[in-house]
């Protein structure tokens, strides 16, 4: 007796919709853990970016007994006797970009357009690049410079993600101090001998010594986290500086749907990240802490300001 198997030669339509949703069950589960993985290796690699910024700040601190300038800010906007660049640029040197911060001329503000030393090249021209020290991973549109600055429309300056705290400044609007000085002494742009600057670093001309921060350095951040596609004054070489007149990541949503726009100065200038949950912060000790968007309110303002003598408690 003879027996026959006849083969098969495909699926059955049943069977492969099975086995499509299978892979497509997969493929659901493994797509939140690679992403989880990934936003914690940028969240890694951002914060390694800010414990170099620290220690170049403790660097430049040991070697000028304090913190840089936020910049040569001075409100006037005069070409002539303002020479503006950002904290950032004062650490080239302690950042291994020496080359880069030699090229620069510092008696010319940090937009002066003409050419300089052997280089070839103008202020302007080697601020319009990318530092990658000054960049978050978890921010991919960081990475294209962009139109910055209130003062020369249309530049094109190279990004950062960390800015400069200013203190626990209201910015024209919002939560914080106001020295009733107007829109000067807001947003915690302050004056040389930091009198009116409750934070470590002004956007005019004070940078605060370890001395002056009385409340302790474990207890007072320098710089934070910042979204430089939503707000106009966030580039590594010209300005960056923030307040915290607002919670950590205020308003995301609506910068992200385009309900408020870069050029909000009140709602922007805030730290904020694109990590989920909140943003990474360097203290004065030099540590690198993450700080959850829903920290108490009272608590986070009393972190930005160096000499207000209020107890943090617990973060």
């Amino acid at each position: 007796m003879r027996f026959s198997f006849r083969g098969r030669s495909a699926f059955t339509l049943i069977e492969l919709l099975v086995v499509i949703a299978i892979i497509a069950i997969l493929i659901g589960l493994l797509l939140p853990a690679v992403q989880k993985v990934r936003e914690a290796a940028a969240r890694m690699q951002c914060q390694n970016n800010l414990k170099q910024l620290g220690l170049a700040l403790h660097t430049y601190q040991d070697t000028y007994q304090k913190l840089p300038n936020g910049s040569s800010f001075d409100g006037s906007y005069n070409p002539t006797t303002v020479r503006q660049r950002s904290w950032t640029v004062l650490l080239l040197p302690y950042l291994e970009q020496d080359n880069l911060y030699r090229a620069m001329n510092l008696n010319l503000r940090g937009l002066d357009n003409a050419t300089i030393g052997s280089s070839g090249r103008t202020n302007l021209q080697l601020i319009q690049g990318n530092l990658k020290l000054a960049l978050c991973p978890s921010d991919g549109d960081s990475t294209i410079p962009k139109t910055r600055t209130d003062e020369a429309p249309g530049v094109i300056l190279g990004l950062t993600n960390y800015a400069a705290s200013m203190g626990d400044h209201r910015n024209a609007s919002g939560t914080g101090w106001d020295f009733g000085g107007g829109v000067f002494y807001d947003f915690g742009n302050g004056s040389v001998n930091g009198a009116t600057t409750r934070g470590v670093i002004s956007r005019g001309n004070y940078g605060a010594s370890f001395g002056e921060i009385t409340d302790g350095l474990s207890n007072t951040f320098i710089i934070g986290e910042v979204v430089p596609g939503w707000c106009l004054w966030q580039d590594w070489g010209y300005q960056s500086f923030a307040t915290t007149a607002f919670t950590i990541n205020h308003a995301n949503r609506l910068f992200a749907n385009g309900t408020y726009g870069a050029s909000d100065a009140v709602n922007c200038i805030t730290f904020r990240s694109k990590h989920t949950g909140g943003a990474n912060f360097v203290f004065g000790d030099g540590s690198v802490k993450f700080l959850t968007d829903s920290i108490d309110f009272v608590t986070y303002r009393a972190l930005a300001s160096r000499a207000g003598g209020e107890i943090a408690g617990n973060y």
